[in-house]
Order: structure tokens, then sequence, then C-alpha cells
């Protein structure tokens, strides 16, 4: 009988030290998730913060000097223009090479970047000669690439933030905006580029307003250049935002204030960004961290158990 109770309490104890082990393996498991969860969120919020446009603001062509922006093309010759549209985060340079594909993932010094760069259609001029210029961005949160284009949903806004600038070639082009579409990435219509036949500059000006989420009446003739800036979006499969303006001699004046630097390191951290992105992760973070003390809890419930029923059996 005693050989029997000895090897039951033998069984229980290695039945003990394997729960305690299984613990242990599952505590450091979602420890080791947290941490990389917690990381998640610092890397994410510097993804967007390093994508915004006050990174590149030193190389930003003004009527006085566009010397930075020459040695931005001199450190890098696939950049061929600037891109802005007042009251918004595109403030950017663009860039043009042999693909669609390379500035997905460098940024505008050519340098490995997840954000990627603003770029044009390698099909397209890089003086804006055709009729549509075709310009591509990532979505960001926090407004960075074309991220504001969401913006655009909003009938308040879009009437009220209709211009901006493109430079090039040493010199400023207006951007009259007059479109906002929400469409499949496998519209070949809009993304044919550059279109030559009259006709077809037609049936595209056509499509443009037939399918148009805003459009508002300008002077639009197949004699103009257009300037169709393209995003992603989650909003339908394969979506895509496009933002339309028409080139012009004629520049507009920037009636927006700009924002404050950030100077300090708390300052120059954009709240905004900050929890958008963290926001993505953090009811993982918070069930990681439950789960974490309720093992903690079981671990100490278990052991109080433990030497509970040794102080019976000693007594015994």
């Amino acid at each position: 009988m005693k050989r029997q109770n000895a090897e039951t309490d033998r069984a229980f104890r290695i039945l003990d030290i394997c729960n305690e082990l299984l613990n242990w393996i599952l505590m450091i498991i979602l420890v080791v998730l947290f941490c990389y969860g917690t990381y998640g969120i610092g890397d994410s919020y510097m993804l967007e913060e390093n994508a915004m446009p006050e990174h590149y603001e030193i190389y930003r062509p003004t009527e006085e000097d566009y010397g930075d922006f020459d040695e931005l093309k001199a450190q890098n010759s696939d950049v061929c223009g600037w891109i802005t549209i007042y009251g918004t985060h595109v403030d950017y340079p663009i860039v043009q090479s042999e693909d669609n594909s390379t500035y997905l993932m460098r940024n505008p010094r050519g340098e490995y970047s997840l954000s990627g760069s603003i770029f044009m259609d390698y099909m397209n001029q890089k003086d804006f000669s055709d009729f549509n210029t075709i310009i591509y961005g990532h979505h960001m949160d926090g407004g960075a690439m074309f991220g504001d284009f969401d913006q655009y949903l909003d009938q308040s806004f879009a009437d009220s933030h209709l211009y901006g600038n493109i430079f090039t070639n040493g010199k400023d082009y207006g951007l009259e905006l007059f479109a906002f579409l929400e469409l499949d990435a496998y519209n070949t219509g809009l993304y044919v580029t550059p279109v030559q036949e009259v006709s077809r500059k037609e049936q595209y000006l056509q499509e443009i307003e037939d399918t148009a989420l805003w459009y508002r009446q300008i002077s639009l003739s197949t004699e103009d250049r257009l300037v169709v800036m393209s995003t992603c979006t989650e909003n339908i499969t394969n979506g895509r935002h496009i933002l339309i303006g028409k080139l012009s001699k004629q520049t507009y004046k920037d009636t927006y204030k700009k924002t404050l630097k950030r100077n300090s390191q708390i300052d120059r951290i954009d709240w905004g960004i900050f929890w958008k992105t963290s926001m993505k992760r953090l009811g993982v973070l918070i069930l990681l961290l439950f789960s974490i003390l309720l093992l903690m809890a079981v671990e100490r419930s278990g052991k109080k158990k433990k030497t509970k029923n040794n102080s019976r059996k000693l007594e015994n």
C-alpha cells in the first residue's frame, strides 16, 4: 500500500513539474509576443513618421532658391520634380525609374524604405508634356504620402482644397483639382498612359466625369495636361483612390498656414500618427497582457495549493 502511495505521489510530482514547465514555456511565449507587439507599435510609428514631408523639406524648391533640390537630383538622377497639394501633407519630390516597382520601397534619395516615394509612371515624359501623367504614392496613416486622399470623400474638404503646384525643369506650374474617384485597380481605362488620340482623350475626360465621386466643372479640353494621382484604399477590393488635376502655366497661391515645426523630442512626436498606428495592435497587446497576468495568477494559486497540501501531509 505504501509503495502504491509512493508511486502515486511520484506521478503527481512529475505531473506538477510538467504543468509548471508548460506554464513557464507559455509565459515566455506570451512575453516574447508582447515585446514583439510593443516593438511593432514603435516600428509602425517610425515608418509613418519617416514618410512625413518634413523630412524632405530641406530639398523643397522655392522661388528664391532651388539649390538644395538640385543637390537631391545630383544624389539621385531619378528625381524629376516636386508636387504640392495645398492644405494637405502632399509635399514631396517626384521620381521616375524604368519601371513602376523600383520606388515602391525606395525613398527619393534612392535608399531602401517601406514608405517608398511619390513616383511617375515610367511610360510618361518627365516634363509633364503628356495628356495624362500618372503619379503613384502609398496610402499611409497620418496623411503621409497620399494618405490625405481619403479626405476628398468629404465634400466640404474637397470643395476647399482645390489647388496645388508642380515644379519641374526649373518652373512652377499650377495644379487645379477637379475630380476624385474610387475604383478598381484593374480599371485599365484611366491607367492607360499616355493617351494620344483625340477621340480617346475625349473618352478619357468623359469617363472621369461619369465615375467621379467628387467633380467640379472647369474648363477642360483635349489640349490640356492632366495629373492623375493614384493611391490604395481598403474601401473596396483592389481599391484605388484617384485625385485628378489640370496642369496650367498659371500658378496658385498657397493660402493655408504652415504648421509649426516640432523642436523638442516630445513635440516632434505626431501623437495623431502614434495613436492611429498603435490602435491596430493595442487590442492584441491588451489580450496578451491579460493572458500573462492570468497565467501568473494560476501559477501562484497552484503554488499556494501545493504548499497547503504539503503542510497537511506533514501534519498527518
